[in-house]
């Protein structure tokens, strides 16, 4: 039996698996959705309705929600894994998709060098002494990087800002390509955001890929 997910549109960001981030809504839909998944403690998922999608989201959990005094809703979300939406399973309360699991290749036969990982490591932490006033929370942060995939999606989440260009790492299947593609798009010790000519170089490639599945299909 194919499983379902209440779905969130998030039309101004990507959101990734193991990463957090705060919400604030203010439309009814949206809310309708928070509250029921936050009281029966259902998953929902994140999506970016990009024109070039291929129906990847993130499916997260609520950990946090609070009114405010102008009825808006404040949501804490937590990434979980990556998911595929199919069809829309129904539209009223709130969007609810099918959906499945979307996973990485099996790539057990090539390993990733420690030096582009430990490059990307210090990108993120010197991102986060420009970023985090507090001390304690750079230090709890960079501990809970405890991974390859932990370590891209927070680099997508925080440092780069083009939203095809996130959808893009989004939806790789390689960890492997993802580490290529993040250590060419940072250029130097310590950028804060991509390359504006290796952002275009990668969507003008994934463009003529993404066409080319088209007309074959």
């Amino acid at each position: 039996m194919k499983k379902t997910v209440p779905t969130l549109y998030l039309l101004n960001n990507i959101f990734y698996p193991q990463t957090i981030i705060p919400l604030t809504v203010t439309d009814e839909i949206s809310k309708k959705l928070l509250v029921s998944s936050f009281q029966n403690s259902t998953e929902i998922a994140l999506y970016h309705p990009h024109q070039r999608s291929k129906g990847v989201g993130t499916l997260a959990k609520i950990t946090m929600l609070d009114y405010n005094n102008d009825g808006s809703l404040n949501a804490v979300i937590q990434g979980l894994t990556r998911i595929k939406l199919l069809t829309m399973h129904r539209e009223d309360p709130f969007p609810q998709y099918y959906m499945e699991d979307y996973f990485d290749f099996d790539e057990k036969t090539q390993t990733l060098s420690g030096s582009p990982i430990m490059r990307l490591h210090s990108i993120l932490e010197h991102w986060l002494n420009r970023h985090v006033n507090s001390a304690r929370e750079r230090e709890r942060f960079m501990k809970d990087i405890s991974s390859p995939v932990k370590l891209i999606n927070n680099l997508c989440m925080f440092v780069i800002k083009d939203i095809e260009l996130k959808q893009i790492f989004l939806e790789s299947t390689s960890l492997l390509d993802r580490v290529r593609m993040m250590n060419a798009l940072l250029v130097g010790n310590t950028p804060d955001t991509e390359d504006t000519e290796m952002c275009e170089a990668i969507k003008s490639f994934e463009r003529l890929d993404t066409d080319h599945y088209k007309n074959a299909s």
